[in-house]
């Protein structure tokens, strides 16, 4: 895909995001509540989040579109999105590339989509099972340089919980961080730490 096409399928899943997963969100949600962006994001960047729920990808796609107008792919597990030929055109379609769970791969991939000005959001527990972050967002901080802006999306296990097939609705909290990079000296892996504890302590904890 060349850099025009890539504008453009960008713009167009930002619309899409505005529109269709707008829609998802007023059958979904009882309520969505927004917090912790002011104003638009202008670069891209890596956006980290907890994972419980397939719902997460839609209600953060939809989220970033109205706040972030750079171009915004979604790292999703290669041997579930991409078990199939069918499963994975509609997940390219929606913005989703390949992540391998284990390997480099993930990693270069990563650094590929943000050398063409997309920001990637990443999933860094890996499934929607929970556990600790990988420290696979440290490696990607540490190579790229770029911010990663941690985020906490509080209800969506209530949402769709996984092995349940139908939403139910919800209340639903997307709560954005503040931007941070790999500090000198830190290792990926106690990055993956720090961010783990702003995802899942600081700011779902927050008021």
């Amino acid at each position: 895909m060349n850099k025009m096409m890539f504008v453009v399928a960008g713009i167009l899943r930002r619309l899409w995001a505005l529109v269709v997963w707008r829609l998802a969100v007023l059958m979904w949600c009882r309520r969505l509540r927004i917090e912790g962006i002011a104003g638009v994001l202008h670069r891209p960047m890596v956006i980290v989040a907890n994972h419980a729920s397939h719902a997460d990808t839609v209600l953060l796609q939809y989220a970033l579109a109205t706040c972030h107008d750079q171009p915004v792919l979604v790292a999703g597990a290669e041997d579930y999105w991409f078990r199939n030929v069918v499963m994975g055109a509609g997940a390219r379609f929606l913005g989703v590339f390949a992540f391998p769970r284990n390997g480099e791969a993930g990693v270069r991939r990563t650094g590929r989509a943000l050398d063409r000005q997309a920001s990637v959001v990443l999933f860094p527990q890996g499934s929607r099972s929970g556990g600790r972050f990988r420290s696979g967002i440290g490696r990607i901080a540490e190579q790229t340089g770029v911010d990663v802006l941690p985020v906490h999306l509080a209800g969506v296990n209530h949402l769709l919980p996984k092995g349940q097939r139908w939403p139910r609705r919800s209340d639903v909290v997307v709560r954005f961080g503040v931007p941070t990079t790999i500090w000198s000296g830190e290792t990926a892996e106690e990055f993956a730490t720090r961010l783990e504890r702003t995802v899942l302590i600081d700011l779902a904890g927050a008021a």
